[in-house]
């Protein structure tokens, strides 16, 4: 599983908060890649402990969610790229535009 999809299905872990405490190196440990530890405490609430690097992809894939959503309701903008996007294959045949591998040659 990767991308997005895995992101959606962490593997947890479940800890009571008195197990966490007692053994709090050993769970910590278990706190990698998609693993999430799920503490619950007395009265039924739950912490989540989850790995930076975790943290950091979930956090990326909000960002670039967010940002596909603006430039989706913004009305005008999709207007121009959709409008813009009907000439780009023509455009990269006749020469009027590079392709990417034409633009990031080494050449």
């Amino acid at each position: 599983m990767s991308g997005a999809a895995s992101l959606m299905k962490p593997t947890r872990v479940p800890v009571s908060r008195s197990e966490f405490r007692d053994n709090q190196k050993e769970f910590l440990k278990k706190a990698k890649g998609h693993n999430v530890l799920v503490i619950t405490g007395d009265a039924g609430e739950e912490k989540l402990v989850l790995d930076k690097k975790y943290f950091d992809e979930i956090l990326g894939r909000l960002k670039a969610y967010v940002e596909t959503l603006e430039v989706a309701m913004d009305k005008k903008l999709m207007s121009s790229i959709l409008a813009a996007s009907q000439t780009l294959e023509e455009d990269v045949r006749t020469g009027k535009l590079l392709s990417m591998d034409e633009m990031f040659s080494e050449d």
